[in-house]
């Protein structure tokens, strides 16, 4: 009697330890592996001016297949921090593409970084470092003339002229040349004249005094300033 009931209690056991291992296996969730990425980068150019602007672009993908939509940083390194920076974020396009466009005032490593989500991997692209050159103002060469060739008498007209050009003999047109009076080594602006086609100007003076005129070119965020020589314009 003891070892039929041993028997069935024995198999009761058996039964419901079967049931919980099935049962605990049936509600057991296996998380799917996040897939791979890459992140490619590309500088429009390696070397740049000081003041221009370069593009940063690159591509995400997974395996081989483009991934759109999705959100992309724009990292620089800091050598003083000796750190990453993010500083700009835009979405890839429908072929997985983004770009950025930087201006950097000395040169500047960066790299494309994409933090990853809930099926993708985190990754980042290789550092492209866009090298950037100081700017030099273009040189240049202001002359100046005068009309009269003998003393002339008080108010009457005499005529001031120059021409503005570059070092290498290029006419500067349209630039703003003043005219100065000198006197004890110190200039005096008068008034000033955009330079014409070949980069001539001139002006007409009437002066009640023997008078020192010198031409300045006050230069732009392109070209140098110069001044020219001084000429005199004798009255008597």
């Amino acid at each position: 009697m003891r070892s039929t009931l041993t028997r069935l209690l024995a198999g009761t056991a058996v039964a419901a330890a079967v049931v919980v291992t099935v049962a605990g296996t049936a509600g057991a969730t296996t998380t799917p592996p996040k897939a791979p990425t890459t992140l490619s980068i590309r500088l429009g150019h390696n070397t740049i001016t000081a003041g221009q602007s370069d593009s940063i672009s690159g591509s995400l993908l997974t395996h081989k297949t483009p991934l759109n939509g999705r959100n992309i940083e724009l990292e620089r390194w800091l050598p003083k921090l000796k750190k990453w920076q993010a500083f700009v974020e835009k979405k890839t396009g429908p072929k997985g593409g983004v770009e950025f466009w930087v201006s950097p005032a000395a040169t500047t490593s960066y790299r494309l970084v994409f933090p990853g989500g809930p099926n993708y991997r985190y990754t980042h692209s290789a550092v492209g470092t866009v090298h950037v050159k100081p700017f030099v103002k273009i040189a240049t060469e202001l002359s100046i003339a005068e009309s009269a060739t003998a003393p002339i008498a008080p108010g009457t007209a005499d005529t001031i002229a120059g021409q503005l050009t570059t070092t290498k003999n290029k006419d500067l047109a349209g630039q703003w040349v003043w005219l100065a009076t000198v006197s004890n080594g110190k200039a005096h602006l008068v008034k000033a004249y955009k330079t014409g086609k070949y980069g001539r100007v001139s002006f007409i003076v009437k002066p009640k005094s023997t008078t020192t005129y010198e031409l300045e070119f006050r230069g732009t965020p392109v070209y140098a300033a110069s001044d020219s020589g001084t000429v005199t314009a004798t009255v008597s």
